[in-house]
């Protein structure tokens, strides 16, 4: 007979062979808490809408209720669950601020343990504002600002909690070490000073060096290194070393377009002596694989504008860098600031880049690039980038320096 009587909409009849799991869809039985994502059982659906009704409810005793949740799902460790219970809460709007303070400070701990300190310490000075002597939201602050790094802040809101309560461990403990960092803080900022001061005076100190030597480079390029060409170049400067100008050199050799550096060339170190090194007959470079680089096939040359310029291989950098040829391109009278600034080192292959970097092209010697002469008569036109270089350009090859 019963079982011919219609259904009941949206419920099932009580099945005794489950009736575990029946007893966990019941608000009074259930045992455990709902899981992210659960959908929630019928009886407890309709709670949830009572509980919430903002016409069965103040708004006092909505707050209330919100706070309820959030302290649940905080002790569950379902730290953003109590976030967004927090803030429905606040939502309302309700006039005890009292409750809201303690929302406040409630959301900033759940804030904390997620890690959004900002967020957290927003809303420990927004509970402060409401009820100064807050005690949790002045330990909140403070543990907010010591994450944070900022130390005088964290003994201030410190200071602020233990006019509260003088004899709080947390708050005694968390001031001795900010004042601690403080200290720490305070000395390395005094020795981040030295320590400019220091790389000032030795650019200083490298600028006059370059003047005095009749080398010209945009000022502000000895401090820079925004377009660095070579990866291993990045760091490396040009500086001072027992008076000598040390710098660092990069090689290109067009006719396998790759490059080579030395991170530091001394001004009075020949050119020879490093090309020796760098092209040990035993030891050639993996790209020469018919092994024609060696020191005594090798012709250097630095470009001036559109000039190619061979130098001998016995030179020292430092002559080649002050050398007459370049300096009367670009060597100015320092009385146009913006032009001086503007100046670009000419020892290069690639007039756009001013960095304080030297670039030399490295040749072997070949018929079709005669050697040249200490006349102008081999001035001629010579196609000077080969394979992994974007632009052929002309390149006039005047007498060797």
């Amino acid at each position: 007979m019963a079982d011919s009587q219609p259904k009941k909409s949206g419920f099932e009849p009580w099945n005794p062979d489950r009736w575990e799991e029946e007893m966990e869809t019941h608000p009074v039985f259930r045992t455990q808490p709902l899981r992210e994502g659960e959908e929630l059982p019928p009886l407890i659906e309709a709670l949830q809408n009572l509980k919430y009704d903002p016409e069965e409810n103040t708004a006092e005793e909505l707050a209330e209720a919100y706070k309820h949740d959030g302290n649940e799902n905080f002790r569950l460790k379902k730290y953003r669950w109590a976030v967004d219970n927090y803030t429905k809460a606040l939502d309302i709007k309700c006039k005890n601020n009292i409750l809201n303070a303690q929302l406040y400070a409630n959301r900033a701990t759940a804030q904390y343990y997620i890690g959004n300190y900002k967020k957290a310490l927003r809303d420990s000075e927004e509970s402060k504002k409401l009820k100064p002597d807050h005690l949790k939201a002045l330990q909140r602050g403070a543990m907010c600002c010591y994450q944070l790094q900022e130390w005088v802040d964290c003994i201030a809101w410190c200071d602020e909690g233990l006019n509260v309560e003088p004899d709080d461990k947390t708050l005694v403990e968390l001031k001795n070490k900010a004042e601690e960092e403080k200290k720490i803080a305070q000395r390395n900022k005094r020795k981040a000073l030295v320590l400019e001061a220091k790389k000032k005076k030795e650019l200083e100190e490298v600028k006059s060096a370059i003047q005095e030597r009749g080398i010209c480079i945009a000022e502000d390029n000895i401090a820079k290194c925004e377009r660095p060409i070579h990866p291993s170049l990045s760091d490396a400067m040009v500086h001072l070393n027992a008076g000598r100008l040390v710098w660092p050199v990069i090689f290109m050799y067009p006719e396998y377009g790759t490059t080579d550096y030395i991170k530091e060339f001394s001004e009075d170190s020949r050119f020879v002596d490093h090309l020796n090194i760098m092209f040990d007959p035993e030891n050639p470079p993996e790209w020469d694989t018919n092994r024609e680089y060696v020191a005594e096939n090798l012709q250097l040359y630095f470009t001036r504008e559109n000039l190619l310029v061979p130098f001998g291989k016995t030179k020292m950098l430092g002559e080649i860098l002050s050398h007459k040829r370049g300096k009367s391109f670009f060597t100015p009278e320092f009385k146009d600031v913006d032009t001086y600034q503007n100046l670009e080192v000419e020892w290069n292959t690639s007039c756009c880049i001013g960095i304080p970097r030297v670039y030399f092209i490295c040749k072997k010697v070949k018929p079709y690039l005669p050697r040249p002469s200490v006349t102008d008569s081999h001035l001629s036109n010579v196609g000077m980038y080969g394979p992994g270089f974007e632009t052929q350009l002309p390149i006039k090859m005047i007498m060797e320096v």
